[in-house]
């Protein structure tokens, strides 16, 4: 509930007005959605650079089309990766054939032991790059095709990235050249949607406001779980485009939405909410340090 100082500050300052970047950033980034998005594909983005990127699954279409020659070859090592599959080690195997009085080595994996050093293996390679090769029936990588469904995660966290740009946009569209109105509730009903705050787990609820501009009635409409600051008042704050009264939002709902100074101007975001653009910039940066060692 906002104390009766806070619920006399009103916005007066006039459009359009002065939304630092840090400010826009917070607004754009910082909706559980967003948040939600960005956590998602920055841990998607890690299992897949370590994991995906090492599986078989990149070397799946060259596998098909080739038209593989095999030879008896001999193992050089046998190690334990200390990775499992199936309750089972996955073995680490250095081999060498010889072709045309050329040496080629290798590397291949299996799931459990299979080979000692020493021992001979038949292996497969390409008749045209002979160095590309592997012992006949297993892998040439860590990780089997199968890895290759950790990529759902980070595409899961796109699209929730994605999901609330449009709104994000409004929102800081609207605080710039909104113009500020009073709207009356009109509305409340309970949607099938509900976030976790704390150890509560609290309904989203949808509201809908009338507010009337040059003799014409209009509705701006929100989804909050936040109803103490959309219902603590008589009229709530409203901003909307006096060219499209219909392009409008409920001041208090936006997510993050900058403070009402004394003066009736908006307040830059606290330097309290930086930690909104923490998975963000983890995220990009996972993604930008792989691709430039890669």
């Amino acid at each position: 509930m906002n104390s009766p100082e806070q619920k006399e500050r009103i916005l007066r300052e006039l459009p359009p007005r002065h939304l630092s970047w840090y400010t826009r950033a917070v607004l754009f980034f910082g909706d559980q959605v967003s948040q939600t998005g960005w956590l998602l594909f920055a841990a998607g983005s890690l299992f897949f650079w370590n994991t995906s990127t090492h599986s078989e699954a990149r070397l799946w279409f060259h596998h098909q089309t080739l038209d593989w020659s095999s030879i008896a070859g001999v193992i050089l090592s046998e190690d334990s990766t200390g990775k499992w599959e199936d309750k089972k080690q996955i073995w680490q195997y250095g081999h060498y054939f010889a072709l045309d009085g050329v040496r080629y080595t290798g590397k291949s994996y299996s799931i459990g032991k299979k080979f000692d050093a020493g021992q001979i293996a038949y292996i497969q390679y390409d008749p045209e790059d002979p160095g590309y090769n592997c012992i006949i029936g297993m892998r040439q990588n860590l990780y089997p095709v199968r890895a290759n469904w950790l990529l759902l995660l980070p595409l899961l966290g796109l699209l929730f990235i994605f999901y609330p740009v449009s709104q994000n946009l409004r929102f800081i569209r609207l605080l710039k050249i909104g113009d500020f109105t009073r709207g009356k509730m009109v509305g409340k009903t309970a949607t099938n949607q509900t976030v976790k705050t704390g150890g509560s787990v609290r309904p989203v609820m949808r509201y809908l406001f009338a507010f009337e501009y040059e003799g014409t009635i209009y509705h701006a409409h929100c989804h909050t779980h936040r109803t103490n600051l959309v219902e603590d008042e008589e009229t709530e704050s409203i901003l909307f485009d006096r060219y499209n009264p219909a392009f409008n939002l409920v001041y208090d709902a936006v997510p993050n939405v900058p403070a009402t100074g004394t003066n009736g101007k908006m307040m830059p975001a606290p330097a309290g909410k930086a930690w909104v653009l923490f998975l963000p910039a983890f995220g990009i940066a996972v993604n930008l340090v792989y691709l430039l060692l890669s």
